[in-house]
């Protein structure tokens, strides 16, 4: 059986009549039905009561109604407020409604009248309440399922990390120096990009494909992979298979699969002389054709194992002597616009030691 909730009421009116009719004709729709004689009466009243509704008299000694509803406003009481008068004033309606009476009343209150008005405010009240109620619960529900978000997010970006990392290690464990040179390349990558005006939410990708662009070695030969000297022809052929072979690596990996297209591509050529699929120009990759400057700027002025480091100046060099063939000019030329002394700082920032030596 479902409880009917009824409003706790305060009269507030310098007429005992009055009084008397209102809460003889309240009792029978409210829990309690409380007097106040004046306006002073009414705040002592209210402070220590608990009240739904107050019924209220516009015209009396001292304070006014208007300024009992206007206190109430201020204050933000959590009740609905009925004026009654028997002096009909638009003003006076006018500035009540301002204040958010819940109603207006003109003497002599029917039976009827009061009725219906006391029971509309209360259910506007418990409403007002309920929906107060809900968006606490809901913003609390929010917070909390913010904070489970974060959690996540963290705990998902530690796990992505985690896994760029052993995907490097795995490559470094075999070609030694190569996750330095992946950190540097993607540092270099990064930088230049951003000079590019790469688009933001594409940046991810692109460092993820900078830094496992030869991930695909993974499956070379140690006796080509770690040979100390030129390769052959057609130990060349083998070498080659590995952009392809770390595209399909990075496939596996969901977060992964949209850098496949840059470490597939990230030997091609400007000029079409490029593998795996000799594409040339725009064909290429946005990414690869920016990275490739990264990549050769890195190779230049870090030792291999097959020779000493040529230097920053040779770097140089090659790249301004290969644009328009190996290299986007766009990139080459913004390449130029950025100091030797800045490369190192990158570098240094990347938690590499390289001096990029002239």
């Amino acid at each position: 059986m479902i409880t009917r909730l009824l409003p706790k009421v305060l009269v507030v009116d310098d007429d005992p009549g009055i009084r008397l009719f209102f809460r003889e004709a309240l009792k029978p729709i409210t829990a309690h039905v409380a007097e106040a004689a004046d306006a002073p009466s009414a705040l002592e009243a209210i402070e220590s009561g608990d009240f739904d509704v107050i019924v209220c008299d516009v015209w009396m000694p001292g304070a006014t109604g208007l300024e009992l509803l206007a206190m109430a406003h201020q204050t933000r009481w959590d009740v609905g407020f009925i004026l009654v008068t028997g002096e009909y004033q638009i003003e006076t309606v006018i500035a009540a409604l301002r204040m958010q009476a819940s109603d207006f009343l003109l003497k002599p209150v029917t039976l009827e009248d009061l009725t219906r008005s006391v029971t509309g405010a209360f259910e506007r009240l418990v409403s007002l309440r309920q929906a107060r109620d809900y968006q606490g619960s809901l913003e609390v529900s929010i917070q909390q399922r913010t904070h489970e978000l974060k959690v996540a997010l963290s705990e998902l970006e530690s796990n992505y990390h985690m896994t760029l990392e052993a995907l490097v290690a795995a490559l470094d464990a075999r070609e030694h120096e190569t996750f330095s040179h992946s950190l540097r390349v993607r540092a270099y990558t990064r930088y230049l990009a951003r000079r590019a005006g790469y688009p933001p939410a594409l940046l991810p990708t692109l460092e993820h494909a900078a830094l496992l662009h030869d991930i695909g070695k993974i499956a070379v030969l140690d006796s080509i992979l770690l040979k100390p000297a030129k390769l052959t022809a057609e130990e060349w052929v083998e070498m080659r298979k590995h952009p392809r072979t770390g595209c399909e690596i990075l496939k596996r990996v969901p977060f992964l699969r949209p850098a496949c297209a840059i470490v597939l591509h990230h030997h091609e050529r400007f000029d079409g002389s490029g593998y795996p699929d000799a594409l040339v120009g725009a064909q290429i990759p946005l990414g690869a054709r920016l990275f490739a400057v990264a990549d050769t700027l890195d190779a230049m002025t870090t030792d291999r194992i097959y020779r000493k480091a040529p230097g920053m100046d040779a770097a140089r060099e090659e790249i301004r002597c290969w644009s328009g063939k190996q290299f986007d000019p766009h990139f080459v030329d913004l390449f130029f616009g950025i100091s030797p002394a800045t490369w190192t700082q990158v570098s240094s920032e990347a938690g590499c030691t390289t001096s990029l030596a002239k």
